[in-house]
């Protein structure tokens, strides 16, 4: 058939190798989630195609050294999918492949995440490799005859057709992908239709549209939101705002001894204190932005895009911020973003004005006098000391009127890297590592944060500041059921995805138990700081408002917290509210309505 026995065997051989590299991917990814995949016959017959596909060098040119870069490359891609996969639980977004540059600062992140069994992907591609050069590579490099590529072009005609077929009996390849979009198939649209099919996916995103249809849906969705309800009381408002975004805080850590450590102490005394507002139950909703993300939700109320980075993707749309109700509230305020990473990493710098801050200190601003994780970036307890003294010598501070400041911590970053010698607990070998690790890390943190909380009151400034407390957002990922299973995890390590809120010097003190969002911070720090009359209120609900269910919705949709007396259309509403977000951020739909009302007040001559 192909003019050469042994070389059809050779070819076969290379079939089958990649065929099974998407299936191993397949089965790998659906470790983590669902087989429901497995029961769609998408799942084979896309795999098929592709490897069809991928194969046309070997069958018309006998390409096999192209043949083998292609392995190799497609190693490359479904390796750092799955490793990716491990922590975001998606594929790798489209735009973020432009983004490689920011890995070199997360490194150890990046390995963290890999296993053993990725070894298969290049061991498959060195056998592939072994048995051509053994076998193969003296053999007659004729061109095989025509009637061989004719019938290989014709399965591959077959399989698309077929292929094609059943995406049509979906109304076209975007609906078919978003038909996935629930809490039992979320996670099915890569294996189903192989990574090149989620790209492809994140493309048809790209060319969204803003138009009437679109309009239509966010405004209803806003309209049909409840009512803003102030409080029912006079509070007394702070000056002053700082929000602390600790890198990977879970509420697990805290109000724990294990083997006779108290994990953090100093928040566990704050917690004790009838100004405190403590909300231990904070879902986790970031998505490919991580903690860009996290800055999104807590700043603007927003969701995260469904696929990507706003920041890289649309930096410049308008976001309504607390910082700017902040600055509406008090004219002539400041406000100021510090944080240890470059301000290039997730286009923090043309992020930080949008959101209304005046001045962003980066890495160059701080003094690498304590080196903390893989890449010895500044540990918290120095950025802390440092953030402090920027404070009293009234570099980050507005002495005589009103400043908001967010710091943004690094040294939770897995895997949780802290030097002996800045370690204040131990524990032993009957502790898993991830978890010892997890919580030197917390107890250090805490520290850090303990030392700063302790300067802002000797200095006087705490007095008429409000100092918010949060974790960015998860921090165990696939780590976490291992550590849940173990005895030493077991009945201490959450099973959940909750980081908490920490309000210190908070004008309502109090203890808030049941399950929110992070979404639902925003509009909780406008009541606190007497924002009522901010425009926008986010999409999320305060957790003062009384009337808020206690549930959220987790990036996958799944529902979370006690929804027994939540009506199916009010989940239906909540979920929806992640397509809204997504929407008002693609189409700059907050922009578009700003322009309308300054162009009417300029046409009103009202301001």
């Amino acid at each position: 058939m192909f003019g050469n026995r042994l070389y059809s065997k050779v070819l076969y051989l290379f079939f089958i190798c990649l065929v099974a590299k998407f299936f191993f991917f397949d089965f790998l990814w659906c470790l983590q989630t669902t087989f429901a995949s497995c029961s769609r016959i998408e799942t084979y017959l896309d795999a098929v195609l592709v490897t069809l596909v991928l194969l046309l060098p070997l069958v018309c040119f006998r390409a096999v050294k192209t043949t083998l870069a292609i392995f190799v490359l497609v190693d490359l891609l479904l390796v750092t999918n799955l490793m990716y996969f491990r922590t975001y639980f998606t594929a790798i977004p489209l735009s973020s492949y432009m983004l490689a540059g920011n890995l070199k600062d997360f490194t150890a992140s990046v390995c963290d995440a890999s296993r053993w069994t990725d070894l298969f992907f290049p061991l498959s591609t060195l056998f592939a490799g072994f048995v051509w050069w053994k076998y193969g590579r003296n053999e007659s490099a004729e061109v095989p005859g025509s009637r061989f590529p004719l019938r290989y072009f014709l399965l591959i005609l077959v399989t698309g057709l077929l292929s094609f077929g059943l995406i049509e009996m979906k109304r076209g390849y975007k609906a078919a992908f978003e038909s996935l979009q629930n809490a039992n198939m979320h996670t099915c649209g890569t294996p189903m239709y192989t990574v090149f099919g989620s790209l492809y996916y994140d493309y048809l995103r790209e060319q969204v549209v803003y138009t009437p249809e679109i309009e239509k849906h966010i405004n209803t969705w806003l309209a049909d939101k409840p009512a803003w309800k102030p409080l029912p009381i006079e509070i007394e408002v702070r000056d002053n705002c700082i929000l602390i975004l600790a890198e990977s805080l879970e509420s697990w850590v805290l109000e724990k001894t294990v083997e006779g450590n108290e994990i953090t102490p100093y928040l566990n005394k704050l917690l004790k204190d009838s100004t405190t507002l403590y909300a231990p139950y904070v879902l986790t909703q970031v998505k490919g932005g991580r903690s860009i993300d996290a800055q999104l939700l807590f700043d603007t109320g927003l969701l995260p895009i469904a696929n990507g980075a706003y920041s890289t993707k649309f930096p410049s749309s308008y976001y309504p911020s607390v910082v700017k109700a902040f600055k509406e509230k008090y004219p002539g305020a400041r406000a100021y973003g510090l944080t240890v990473d470059k301000r290039i990493v997730w286009n923090q710098n043309i992020v930080a004005p949008m959101f209304g801050y005046d001045q962003l200190l980066d890495k160059q601003s701080f003094i690498l006098d304590e080196r903390v994780g893989p890449h010895k970036k500044l540990g918290d307890v120095s950025f802390f000391r440092q953030c402090a003294d920027k404070i009293e010598d009234e570099v980050v501070w507005n002495k005589d009127g009103h400043t908001f400041l967010q710091c943004v911590t690094y040294s939770g970053h897995n895997p949780f890297i802290l030097p002996k010698e800045l370690k204040n607990i131990f524990f032993s070998a009957e502790i898993p590592q991830r978890m010892n690790d997890y919580m030197t890390m917390a107890n250090y943190t805490d520290r850090a944060i303990g030392l700063f909380i302790e300067r802002l009151k000797q200095s006087g400034i705490l007095n008429n500041t409000m100092v918010v407390v949060t974790g960015d957002h998860e921090g165990l990922a696939d780590a976490r059921s291992m550590l849940c299973d173990t005895k030493a995890g077991k009945g201490i390590v959450s099973d959940q995805q909750f980081t908490p809120l920490i309000i210190i010097n908070s004008p309502v003190g109090m203890r808030y138990e049941k399950v929110m969002g992070q979404v639902d911070i925003y509009p909780t720090l406008l009541s606190l700081l007497g924002l009522d009359n901010y425009a926008w209120k986010g999409l999320g609900r305060s957790i003062l408002d009384p009337d808020k269910k206690a549930f959220a919705i987790d990036p996958n949709y799944k529902v979370v917290g006690d929804a027994g007396d939540v009506s199916d259309e009010e989940l239906r509403f909540a979920k929806d509210a992640w397509t809204v977000s997504d929407m008002i951020i693609r189409c700059d739909y907050l922009g578009r309505m700003n322009e309308a009302v300054c162009q009417k007040s300029a046409f009103t001559g009202r301001r």
